[in-house]
């Protein structure tokens, strides 16, 4: 798990309610927001969302492909729109590499077992000219190849390193 963020699946529709115990339900509710973010108010939710060492609901959906860390897809396959994207070193922004960074291109990784590139573009200032240059750069924007931990041949599954 990242040091910043963790994901949990919950299999029910109000995971926070549902998933617990019926008689642990009365100790939830009173030491919920030691864990947390407020929930009754709008303006102490806004401040607790930035509340470091809370629990937050950053997403809730049916989908996910993760490659690696800050490398992950959540979606709900059957909204056009809805979609969190996360790939470290590669541009989002401005329409950039949505021919990449969409549910197709990460699933595709994983059952095609391959690497996907993308493009980032910008611009800098010259050392020596002191002139500004833009600049094209294509990178592995998606990698099937993980170095922390051996996947196993269902794709899915990993198993520490034998090292």
């Amino acid at each position: 798990m990242d040091t910043d963020s963790g994901y949990i699946a919950f299999s029910c529709e109000n995971p926070f309610k549902d998933c617990i115990k019926p008689e642990l339900r009365d100790h939830f509710d009173e030491h919920k927001y030691e864990w947390f973010p407020r929930d009754y108010n709008a303006e102490v939710a806004k401040f607790d969302r930035r509340t470091p060492g809370l629990f937050k609901e950053e997403w809730r959906g049916d989908a996910m492909v993760s490659l690696s860390s800050k490398n992950y897809i959540c979606y709900l396959p059957d909204e056009e729109r809805k979609v969190k994207v996360s790939a470290k070193g590669i541009q989002q922004g401005r329409g950039r590499n949505v021919d990449v960074l969409n549910p197709g291109g990460f699933e595709t990784v994983v059952r095609n077992r391959i690497t996907l590139r993308g493009t980032n573009k910008g611009f800098r200032l010259s050392k020596e000219t002191k002139a500004i240059i833009t600049y094209t750069q294509t990178k592995t924007a998606l990698n099937y190849y993980y170095d922390k931990r051996q996947v196993m041949s269902d794709g899915i599954s990993t198993t520490p390193l034998n090292v």
